[in-house]
């Protein structure tokens, strides 16, 4: 990892902060100043508009962003390629070399929206001087169809079946929950090849806490109480930040990234590899919390409180009416996806630019317009997911605390294993 100073990194987020504040998930494609950050931003908006779920955006993210490292890369000698061999040609820009692999990766993974992907291209190139017929452009195509090519038989396709959790219906496993009792959601996840780390099992956690033990009820009764939808302990303010973490851990954090690429004034090939560093550690993480889930298959609140009276712990009591302020999602409940994939998310910014409490990060999100959270640390924002899984009503704190401890494993492995300077900086 480079060695950034704190005081750059104060100096260049304080002045991205003058007048403007980060949109989490919103179309950013804006930037004049780094197309590696305009081609993050259009990944984003095209696999929003796709309609992917939050588990193939990130697998999508992570495609293009390696892609774009790769080919970059491959003409700076600057960084660590993760999986393309291909020499670089003669002449060839890393603008172009970019815009080709990322333009290249989209279309193939997003065919949807190979009109809008089209027309970005043709501002890129032109917004940045890029010749389409620079060398560069053709080489990140080439690079691109490695790295879609490579990671084509990962399992992702076959990760979507019918589902029924082993001893489903007994105290403590899950079972589709109200009001839509939905089929699991991609159970086959779990199984999908990892991108960096040895097996999705690696770093899997404990099972979760005993139903007769004292921890789980103090969850439970956590969550009963502020994660009510009627609610009366619950602050206007809990219920905004549970609303704003409603939108996906990569629609927060890379735009996060964006922010600091930006203020920090990074050349192509520094921001290619870290926007591959995190969306393949978010991959990752993403991969190991589904492993996790449908090994353990802990049922969600929303059972555990309506059904409360057959956990056999007296610290608990039932509440069929219960109902959580946010839908609960269609998956078992441990342990928590946001705070595993948030976890590892910030762990790679942490380990590129330093936790300093001196910087803050301002943040919108989609799910929640017009509330703006201030993090004076990347950490920050990890702990106030944890939370807001439990005003959600839809996790219990051991979930999430276990998940963003599973996603700050993940992230170290795959930052010491994958991307790394090649000078030894």
């Amino acid at each position: 990892m480079r060695n950034l100073s704190i005081q750059r990194l104060r100096a260049g987020i304080a002045a991205a902060l003058i007048g403007a504040a980060v949109t989490v998930g919103a179309p950013q494609c804006v930037s004049a100043q780094n197309i590696v950050v305009d081609w993050n931003a259009i990944a984003i908006t095209a696999a929003g508009a796709s309609g992917q779920n939050s588990l193939m955006q990130e697998r999508t993210f992570a495609i293009t962003s390696v892609a774009v490292s790769d080919a970059v890369n491959a003409i700076t000698n600057e960084f660590g390629r993760y999986g393309s061999k291909l020499k670089a040609p003669a002449g060839a820009s890393t603008k172009a070399a970019a815009a080709g692999a990322a333009h290249r990766a989209l279309t193939q993974l997003l065919p949807s929206q190979t009109q809008f992907l089209d027309t970005m291209l043709a501002q890129s190139l032109a917004k940045f001087g890029v010749n389409p017929g620079d060398a560069g452009f053709a080489f990140g195509e080439a690079v691109a169809d490695e790295i879609v090519a490579l990671r084509a038989g990962d399992g992702a396709a076959l990760a979507q079946y019918p589902y029924t959790a082993p001893n489903a219906g007994a105290p403590g496993v899950w079972v589709p929950t109200p009001p839509g009792f939905a089929a699991a959601l991609l159970p086959g996840w779990g199984s999908v090849q990892p991108w960096v780390l040895e097996s999705a099992t690696q770093f899997r956690p404990d099972e979760a806490p005993d139903l007769r033990s004292h921890r789980y009820a103090k969850d439970l009764n956590e969550v009963k109480e502020i994660g009510a939808l009627n609610s009366t302990t619950r602050t206007a303010e809990q219920t905004n930040i549970a609303k704003f973490w409603l939108a996906s851990a990569a629609l927060i954090w890379n735009p996060v990234l964006r922010q600091v690429v930006l203020a920090l004034g990074l050349d192509e090939s520094e921001a290619a590899r870290d926007f591959a560093l995190l969306n393949v550690a978010g991959a990752d993480a993403r991969i190991a919390c589904w492993d996790a889930k449908y090994a353990f298959n802990f049922w969600r609140p929303v059972t555990a409180i309506q059904r409360a009276d057959e956990d056999d712990n007296r610290a608990t009591e039932g509440d069929p009416t219960w109902i959580p302020l946010v839908t609960t999602p269609n998956f078992p409940e441990y342990v928590s996806g946001h705070t595993t994939v948030s976890g590892a998310m910030a762990t790679v910014l942490r380990m590129l630019f330093d936790d300093d409490p001196d910087v803050a990060f301002t943040a919108t999100s989609p799910t929640n317009p017009g509330f703006e959270r201030h993090w004076a640390t990347f950490s920050e924002g990890v702990r106030e997911v944890v939370d807001a899984r439990v005003y959600s009503g839809i996790h219990f704190r051991s979930s999430d605390e276990r998940g963003a401890t599973l996603g700050r494993h993940v992230a170290r492995f795959a930052a010491k294993h994958a991307f790394k300077h090649r000078h030894g900086k």
